[in-house]
């Protein structure tokens, strides 16, 4: 630890973080609470529960420890900094960008972060001068694309090429190839810069190959995670060995140099540019009409599959229209978009979901029903949503069914040839109906739903009855029918109407077709004339009496 500047401090920051995570591992396993363990390491959704949540986590928060140690330590001892000005510079640049990923993300942070990476990019190229030309000005122009078309677009509204992150990609590669050649930085330093490139595959990997389970979500931040420790150790340990001298003597001013920046700067650009015009290269291209046709021909048919997977993640975003960028873009191509859609939705980074919004003008809220068909989170939280929102109803409905076993039952004051007390409360969207074939009559074309308006209740027609029973309220219903007619009761009722009813089928069965509410049959004799008495108060309790 003598070896390094601030070795001692970097030790004890690093070990007690490490401390901090194991402790809180061993109390989450134990009380299944892993609220300090899920602060600690940032990881976010749910794992597959107890020990095989916990260890995971626990590595994680040992290497971001290990992180720690390796940016909080400096530079070498037994070296000495390099007093070249573009050296300096970029060893600023370099301790700035890891001092701004600890920082909180609003708008202006991100501008001072694209602002340094283009910084970092431009003072990677003078440094790293042993590398050939080619190789550096390629790596220049992939890596300024990125940071610079996000402040065009923030600064000015002007929306460049979208490359899904493969200038980024680009540019470490190169970047390392020429690191790696230089002399001044060692492997481990090298190949801890590697290992983050492999985050611009994991959000596919995941997707696709991770079994469709809401532990995904978990597993994608886990990779994320362990990913970003790898890059900000890339950052410091090129920082801290910049005070290197190259092994070897550079190379001479090559006379040919300025031909071959113009010759790679072609190249870079054209690779930049044909890349996008790849989208557009002829390939199956599925109409909205398309998929509406399909959806309606499997209502048609019960037999007809259901549109699942990538075709499901197609037909969304032609229907919707959302992108609008996308709408012609081949299946191909747009299915590729989707899994690049579904990584940065399973990360569930702040910057990374408001940039969809600004760049493709996705809502993150839309996000979910858009990439269900192709991404696990996405399908996950949707039917997470859909069980919460289940489970809401049927406690709404347990509560209602109490309140409803509350009501006193009613003490008939003559006997009843049936008395039925509808065992769940209704709430008709529409007014009860019962209508008979025999009735001779259009029920659309009658006057009766006017005049059931007018009665504020109640209303008949031979083989046409409506009732109101209240479309804004659920209703508690008491059935009951008589042989001859009951004394008239009205304390406690609001309203109380009787209407004579011809039934001509033999059967009056009062429902609502578009809720399902549904009313035992009052026709207790068969066809003939019957009255038909409603009661109905203010407490949501409606009683409907029929007699022979």
């Amino acid at each position: 630890m003598r070896r390094y500047r601030f070795g001692w401090v970097a030790a004890v920051v690093a070990g007690g973080f490490v401390v901090a995570v194991v402790v809180s591992g061993a109390v989450a396993a134990v009380t299944d609470d892993g609220g300090h363990l899920w602060l600690l390491t940032g990881v976010l959704g749910q794992g597959p529960g107890g020990w095989a949540t916990v260890l995971p986590m626990v590595a994680l928060g040992v290497l971001q420890g290990w992180g720690l140690w390796q940016i909080l330590r400096g530079r070498s001892m037994t070296g000495k900094a390099e007093p070249a000005g573009d050296a300096r510079l970029l060893r600023a640049v370099l301790y700035a960008s890891l001092l701004f990923a600890f920082v909180p993300s609003p708008w202006w942070v991100g501008i001072l972060e694209d602002a340094l990476r283009v910084a970092l990019v431009v003072l990677l190229y003078r440094v790293l001068n042993r590398a050939s030309t080619v190789v550096r000005t390629v790596a220049l122009v992939a890596g300024v694309y990125g940071p610079v078309a996000g402040l065009a677009h923030m600064a000015l509204d002007v929306g460049l090429l979208r490359l899904f992150g493969l200038p980024s990609l680009v540019w470490i590669v190169l970047t390392l190839v020429a690191q790696g050649r230089d002399g001044r930085w060692s492997r481990a330093t090298v190949w801890s810069g590697a290992v983050p490139a492999a985050d611009f595959f994991w959000p596919v990997a995941v997707s696709t190959l991770v079994p469709d389970d809401p532990a995904t979500f978990y597993w994608g931040s886990i990779g994320s995670r362990a990913f970003e420790v790898f890059g900000l150790v890339w950052l410091a340990r090129t920082a801290h060995e910049l005070g290197s001298r190259p092994e070897e003597p550079g190379r001479g001013h090559d006379p040919r140099g300025p031909w071959r920046t113009a010759l790679a700067g072609t190249v870079a650009i054209a690779v930049l540019v044909l890349v996008p015009v790849s989208d557009h290269v002829p390939g199956p291209v599925t109409t909205a009409r398309a998929c509406e046709r399909a959806e309606e021909d499997r209502r048609w048919d019960a037999s007809a599959p259901p549109i699942t997977g990538e075709r499901a993640f197609v037909c969304e975003v032609r229907t919707s229209g959302k992108p609008s960028f996308a709408q012609d873009m081949p299946d191909g191509r747009l299915i590729v978009y989707g899994h690049r859609l579904c990584g940065a939705y399973t990360r569930a980074d702040p910057r990374g979901l408001a940039g969809l919004r600004e760049s493709d003008g996705l809502d993150p809220v839309d996000l979910a029903t858009l990439l269900a068909g192709i991404c696990p989170r996405a399908a996950a939280t949707l039917k997470a949503a859909a069980e919460a929102e289940q489970r809401e109803l049927l406690a709404w409905e347990a509560a209602e069914q109490r309140e409803c076993a509350k009501v006193p039952r009613h003490r008939p004051l003559i006997k009843p040839v049936k008395a039925t007390v509808v065992k769940s409360p209704i709430w008709p969207e529409l007014p009860l109906q019962a209508y008979e074939e025999g009735a001779g009559t259009d029920p659309f074309e009658d006057d009766l739903m006017d005049r059931a308006q007018e009665n504020d209740l109640v209303a008949s027609a031979p083989g046409h009855l409506i009732v109101f029973a209240g479309t804004s309220v659920r209703s508690c219903v008491t059935v009951e029918t008589y042989a001859r007619r009951p004394p008239m009761e009205t304390k406690g009722w609001a309203h109380v109407v009787e209407v004579g009813y011809h039934s001509p089928e033999g059967s009056i069965v009062l429902h609502d077709g578009l809720a399902g509410a549904l009313l035992p049959d009052l026709a207790a004799h068969g066809k003939g004339h019957y009255r038909i008495r409603v009661h109905a108060s203010l407490e949501e309790r409606v009683r409907v009496v029929c007699v022979d």
